[in-house]
C-alpha cells in the first residue's frame, strides 16, 4: 500500500493522470492499455498497479478530480440551494461536459457511460451536501434528501448534456433561464409534498 501523502507518490500519480489525459486525446479509451499509460508516464507496469487497480479506476479519479477543480468556492461552501447556486451548478456541469468531450475521444460507449454516471453521482453528492447544511429541508429524513438530490442532479445533467447539440449551444444563459425554474419549482413541490407527508398523520383523526 502506497503512502498517499508521500510527495513522490503524489508526483507519480500526477504523471500517470497526465499521461492518461494525453492518451485520451489521441486514442479511444478501449484502445488504451496499461502499457501505453506506463510508457507515457515513464514508469513500469508494477508502479502503475501500485497506484491504480486498472484504467477504469484511473478514469474514475481523473473524472472526479477535474469535476472538483471546477466547483466554485461559493458552491462548495453554500449553506442553501439558492437560484444563484443552481445557476452555477448548471453552468459548471455544462462546461465540464464540453471540456471532457473536447479533450477526450468519446468513441467508447463504456467510457461515455462511466463518465456520465460519475458526473451525475458527484453532482448529486454536491447538491446533497448543500441540502444537509441548509435549513430548507429541516426535518426531512436522509432518504428524502437523497431522492431530491438525485432528481435535481439528474435534471441538471440531462439538460446540460442535451444542450451540447442545440443550435444555440453557446448561449448558456438561455440554458440557465430554461432549467432553473424547473429545478427550483420542482424542489418547492418536493418540500411541499414532504411537509404534507410528515404532518398529515398528526392532523388526521
Amino acid at each position: 500500500m502506497v503512502n498517499q501523502e508521500d510527495p513522490r507518490v503524489l508526483r507519480t500519480r500526477q504523471l500517470i493522470r497526465a499521461a492518461f489525459r494525453d492518451l485520451l486525446r489521441r486514442k479511444g479509451f478501449d484502445e488504451i492499455t496499461i502499457k501505453d499509460i506506463a510508457q507515457k508516464a515513464t514508469i513500469n507496469r508494477a508502479t502503475f498497479y501500485a497506484h491504480f487497480e486498472d484504467k477504469y479506476a484511473l478514469l474514475d479519479e481523473v473524472t472526479e478530480q477535474a469535476f472538483h477543480e471546477m466547483i466554485p468556492e461559493q458552491v462548495a461552501n453554500a449553506q442553501e440551494f439558492t437560484d444563484e447556486i443552481c445557476d452555477q451548478l448548471i453552468l459548471l456541469t455544462h462546461q465540464y461536459i464540453v471540456n471532457f468531450y473536447r479533450i477526450c475521444r468519446m468513441d467508447s460507449n463504456s467510457m461515455a457511460t462511466l463518465v456520465d454516471e460519475k458526473i451525475k453521482k458527484m453532482l448529486q453528492q454536491t447538491i446533497e451536501s448543500i441540502f444537509l447544511k441548509g435549513d430548507t429541508h429541516h426535518g426531512a429524513d436522509r432518504h428524502h434528501i437523497k431522492i431530491m438530490a438525485a432528481m435535481t442532479g439528474s435534471a441538471i445533467y440531462g439538460a446540460a448534456h442535451y444542450w451540447l447539440n442545440v443550435e444555440e449551444k453557446d448561449r448558456t444563459d438561455v440554458l440557465v433561464d430554461i432549467v432553473r425554474p424547473y429545478v427550483m419549482n420542482g424542489l418547492g413541490l418536493c418540500v411541499h409534498s414532504f411537509c404534507i407527508f410528515l404532518f398529515l398523520p398528526a392532523i388526521m383523526p
